[in-house]
């Protein structure tokens, strides 16, 4: 009698919950349905789904534990529909890229079909991924790393009645940064991660939606100070390392950093002392050159020692930045247009009794007066000064000071000429 009364209110409950839905008959349009109706016909039909499919593979829960594919040898076709990197930011010591995103996937589970005219629906939402098997695509670090902070995670997993199942897989990543300081401080940095399968190795084949990469990965919408390089950013399928039957989803971004401030900081003080070094000849006499040259050296070196201050704390590695070879190249060329006027000026102050040859004291007085940029004292153009006083400085005076003007101008175009190498 009491086995009779539970087998009765056993009954009465299956027949209260009504796992097959029986009122879906009723329904002439899916919209007109309620929201809370609709999902207990999912509930119903993902009932009967899991019932077929642990009949189909003889497991219990076999759509929550089992792959889709039943025979040996079967692999799953992965399909790679797009990406986008939503957040992104820089760990400079330890030149890692913290890349947040997600890829939107899809993939064949023969399991996941139905009539759409007896259910009255074409999709099903999944609320948990747990309810699904899916492939377990994960960073390749977690296999080395118990302490890996990287994450991955399925999310919007959705299935239409012929089988195709569709979810977005968010991560959280680190990159690992390979950075050419080159431009610095606009230096640029590629980063990539790694996405595999580790319990499917040769099970999991990815198909990318298209064939270039560069066009899968969007950026738009990313929150960072970065300026992302589309040439240098890509999702690409790869074979594992260690197996090359295996496969792996690399996931590459490209980024420049954006620092206006900081590049007018560090160039402004070097490209003035630059011009100071420049306009030097056109000050005058010998020693009001020298003064200016120094002067000139004083701020390169200040300006180097700020540049130097914001040097990454790990150094450059193996680049050296255009803006570093300019500093030096700057202070080598002040260094030597002091130490020529500095030699000259010394050369212009002996004494001598020996007047120049005439023409060059006059080709000395057509540069001076000609050419720029100032001379020690009014040039004498007829060479008598020595008859007259016995003393020849004052015509040599006047070559020292063309040998000077002649030194400066050839320095000042090597100078322009490097700079613009350097630049370009």
């Amino acid at each position: 009698m009491l086995f009779f009364s539970a087998a009765l209110v056993t009954v009465a409950v299956v027949a209260a919950y009504d796992i097959d839905c029986k009122w879906k008959s009723n329904i002439s349009d899916i919209e007109d349905v309620a929201h809370h109706k609709y999902q207990v016909l999912e509930e119903c039909l993902f009932y009967k789904l899991t019932s077929e499919a642990d009949r189909m593979q003889d497991k219990s829960n076999a759509l929550m534990m089992l792959p889709p594919t039943v025979a040996a040898g079967e692999t799953l076709e992965v399909q790679v529909l797009d990406g986008s990197i939503t957040e992104m930011w820089m760990n400079e010591v330890f030149k890692e890229m913290n890349i947040n995103g997600f890829l939107k996937l899809s993939w064949k589970d023969r399991r996941l079909r139905w009539n759409p005219e007896e259910w009255k629906t074409e999709n099903l939402r999944l609320k948990s991924m747990g309810r699904l098997w899916s492939p377990d695509i994960n960073s390749d670090k977690l296999q080395t790393g118990a302490q890996s902070t990287d994450f991955v995670n399925y999310h919007d997993i959705q299935s239409n009645y012929n089988g195709n199942v569709t979810a977005r897989l968010e991560f959280r990543m680190k990159a690992q940064c390979s950075i050419d300081y080159t431009e610095y401080p606009n230096d640029r940095k590629h980063c990539c991660f790694n996405l595999q399968s580790t319990l499917y190795k040769r099970y999991v084949k990815f198909i990318m939606e298209h064939g270039d990469g560069h066009e899968m990965l969007d950026t738009k919408n990313i929150r960072t100070n970065w300026h992302v390089d589309p040439t240098w950013t890509w999702i690409m399928k790869l074979n594992q390392d260690n197996d090359n039957r295996a496969e792996r989803l690399e996931v590459c971004v490209g980024v420049v950093r954006k620092s206006s401030t900081l590049a007018v900081e560090l160039t402004l003080p070097v490209l003035i002392s630059a011009l100071i070094l420049l306009l030097a000849p056109f000050f005058g006499k010998f020693h009001q050159q020298i003064y200016v040259k120094m002067f000139a050296l004083l701020l390169q070196f200040m300006s180097f020692q700020f540049l130097s201050e914001k040097t990454p704390q790990l150094g450059f590695g193996d680049n050296i930045p255009k803006i570093y070879i300019f500093y030096a190249f700057t202070i080598g060329m002040t260094v030597l247009s002091l130490i020529a006027t500095v030699m000259i000026s010394a050369m212009s102050r002996v004494k001598r009794k020996v007047p120049p040859a005439h023409r060059y004291t006059l080709l000395a007085s057509l540069l001076n007066a000609n050419l720029c940029c100032g001379s020690e004292e009014e040039p004498t153009t007829d060479g008598t000064s020595s008859k007259m006083s016995q003393d020849a400085t004052s015509d040599w005076l006047q070559i020292h000071s063309a040998l000077n003007n002649l030194s400066s101008i050839l320095l000042i175009f090597i100078y322009i000429i490097g700079a613009i190498v350097i630049a370009f």
